[in-house]
């Protein structure tokens, strides 16, 4: 299928934003991998967009990075993830009930 309009990636890093865009930073540019290269073609066809989002609200960080409490709250509460599960509490009840 076509691509209509190009695919939002967002990121926490300011600096990589600023790489896909500048050729300022040729330097460091040296030293990255082809992978980069390739993203900063799609993003040049507008196939990709980068946004930056602050690191805390990247809810997908809640699997890869260790967390304030506050925020792990914040993100398990966006993913829909209960503390407890109202289930088990459920079967528990039961169980008891019938002995």
């Amino acid at each position: 299928m076509p691509q209509e309009r190009s695919t939002e990636i967002y990121v926490d890093n300011s600096l990589v934003i600023a790489l896909t865009k500048d050729l300022v930073f040729h330097d460091i540019n040296n030293l990255i991998d082809i992978r980069f290269h390739y993203l900063r073609d799609c993003i040049t066809n507008k196939e990709v967009e980068l946004k930056y989002m602050k690191t805390q609200d990247q809810v997908t960080n809640i699997f890869i990075k260790p967390l304030k409490y506050d925020i792990f709250i914040k993100m398990r509460d966006i993913l829909g993830v209960m503390k407890k599960s109202s289930l088990r509490g459920d079967v528990e009840s039961k169980l008891i009930s019938k002995n």
